[in-house]
């Protein structure tokens, strides 16, 4: 199932405690003590025709209420258009390098250390990322943990790859898990990325696709 089919209307539970909302490019909505979807891809990695759909879409957001239908739905096109592009592996694919993998699970590994979140589902696709991320109680905002892992990865995996230049797009998707059931949708699309792209038969077979990090496994083994 795809994920974007569980982008229903934000939910208004009082319950829900929202730490931060913020815009860049996407709308970005964090709340306490909830697993978070993201997905990150490389720069240069949609063709021209697609950037334009996505700058029409990022203005429509920019306007919508965020609890309406019509705001969801909108979510829903932008993650499917960028996903079909994705997966067939258009624009430069660092994640085909092992050694660039190897270095972007690492440091996923020491997320926990350094933020307090835990990468516990991750797939690395040849140009973008997906990963399912839960809080400590005491971690560190979202956006500041984005940013710096994304900047630690782009440092790295350029001197690895003697390359200059962006490595990553400046914005990323992200969904916080209204149900446990969404959760388990969100690790699911990410487990079978691979496989719907054609990379792998199982997603068990698939050498960029774990679960729960640990820092001291520097193989970083499935499950």
């Amino acid at each position: 199932m795809l994920l974007a089919s569980s982008l229903a209307v934000p939910s208004m539970n009082p319950a829900i405690e929202t730490r931060d909302r913020w815009r860049h490019r996407l709308p970005h909505w964090e709340v306490t003590g909830k697993p978070h979807f993201i997905t990150i891809r490389c720069a240069g990695s949609l063709p021209s025709e697609a950037v334009s759909r996505v700058r029409e879409i990022h203005e429509s957001l920019r306007v919508i209420a965020p609890n309406s239908p019509d705001f969801a739905a909108l979510q829903r096109k932008y993650f499917l258009l960028c996903e079909r592009y994705l997966d067939a592996g258009y624009g430069p694919c660092p994640f085909r390098d092992r050694s660039v993998c190897e270095l972007t699970l690492a440091a996923l590994a020491d997320l926990p250390n350094r933020s307090g979140w835990r990468a516990t589902h991750v797939t690395l696709m040849p140009n973008h990322v997906h990963l399912l991320l839960a809080p400590a109680t005491a971690a560190h905002p979202l956006k500041t943990t984005l940013r710096g892992w994304k900047w630690h990865v782009a440092k790295q995996a350029n001197l690895l790859l003697q390359r200059t230049g962006k490595f990553w797009q400046s914005d990323w998707f992200d969904r916080w898990a209204r149900t446990d059931a969404e959760a388990l949708r969100m690790r699911d699309y990410i487990r079978q990325n691979p496989v719907k792209a054609s990379l792998a038969l199982r997603w068990q077979d698939y050498p960029w696709t774990h679960s729960d990090l640990d820092p001291s496994d520097q193989h970083h083994r499935h499950p």
